[in-house]
């Protein structure tokens, strides 16, 4: 916090006031508000609570819809890039084609669920 060494604002609250950044904000909001927000599940609380907080507390308008997704799990644990578990995407679209990746990942997936890949 500017001229206040003794307060700090947590990553979350200063990444989410990002979005406002890339809007244009303060000035003229280009694409806003977005039509729809889409979030890992791991963040549901920073985007369904203090997002919207803040954004009312500017007057401003509300995402219009946030969909939220589940993990990706190998061998049933969620991928993670600190585990090592994660699968390289380039090496997918090395095999197939970028559409088949897509239409896999599409496929597979439940919205709010977890899935194994």
């Amino acid at each position: 916090v500017p001229n206040d060494s003794s307060q700090i604002v947590y990553v979350w609250i200063d990444a989410l006031i990002n979005y406002l950044t890339v809007a244009g904000y303060p000035n003229e909001l280009v694409h806003w508000p977005p039509n729809c927000q889409i979030i890992g599940k791991e963040i549901i609380r920073f985007h369904a609570i203090y997002w919207p907080a803040l954004l009312m507390g500017l007057n401003l308008e509300l995402p219009h819809q946030l969909i939220v997704h589940g993990h990706w799990l190998k061998d049933d644990r969620k991928m993670s890039k600190s585990v090592g578990n994660v699968i390289d995407p380039f090496d997918l679209l090395r095999k197939f084609q970028c559409d088949g990746v897509r239409y896999c990942l599409l496929r597979e997936d439940i919205l709010s669920q977890d899935a194994n890949f």
